[in-house]
Order: structure tokens, then C-alpha cells, then sequence
């Protein structure tokens, strides 16, 4: 990731041989557009570049990749199949300061993300 774009989100065509870069977020983006981009009943591989201030002050930039994986996923199968996939698409992405396995939309959520670090 260049962070030339504040998120990324991929999604595995339906054929299931290949990875597609479905929605990239302006570097202006804010994270309500990166969530309302994610797809609520199918799973998708996204990055996403988080920056905020600690609590001395300081900006932190830190690149969160994650598996959104929702528990009530329209198809079971694909759900399996990012799993799987996972690792793969993972070493693609550098650097990569958190990984997040998310199964429910409402858990993408910054000021949670953001207490993670």
C-alpha cells in the first residue's frame, strides 16, 4: 500500500480465481465512507490507513489490515474461502501494523480500532 489512498477493499471474483480491487478511498476519505463501502452480508479483505493522535499528543499512522468475514454471510462458502485466502493476500500488504478479523458490520468502528493501539 503506497498510502496513497486511505482504505483498499477486495473482494475474490465469482468464479473464486481471482482477487479484485473493489473500492479505494481518497486519501480525504473519512472512515464512515470506508465503512458504508463494505459490503454488510458478503466477506471482504480491505486495508485501511488509521491515523490518529495518542494520548501525549503525538499523530500515529498505523495500517490495519482485516478480514471482514460477517457471521450471517449471504453464501457460507465464501466465508471458507477468504479464510483460506487470507495469509496469501495478507504478505501482499506491507507494512501491516494490525490484523482484524471482523464478523459483524458494527464492530467497524474507528474509535474502537483506534483503542486497539
Amino acid at each position: 500500500m503506497s498510502r496513497a489512498s486511505r482504505y483498499l477493499i477486495f473482494r475474490i471474483t465469482e468464479d473464486k480465481s481471482t482477487l479484485i480491487l473493489e473500492k479505494e478511498g481518497e486519501r480525504s476519505a473519512p472512515f464512515s465512507e470506508f465503512a458504508a463501502a463494505m459490503n454488510l452480508k458478503e466477506p471482504r479483505f480491505a486495508v485501511y490507513d488509521l491515523e490518529f493522535k495518542t494520548d501525549d499528543g503525538r499523530a500515529e499512522s498505523k495500517v490495519v489490515f482485516i478480514l471482514y468475514s460477517p457471521d450471517d454471510a449471504t453464501n457460507s462458502s465464501d466465508r471458507f474461502m477468504y479464510a483460506q485466502n487470507k495469509e496469501a493476500v495478507k504478505q501482499k500488504i506491507s507494512p501491516v501494523h494490525k490484523e482484524m478479523q471482523i464478523n459483524d458490520y458494527h464492530d467497524i468502528n474507528e474509535q474502537e480500532w483506534i483503542g486497539e493501539f
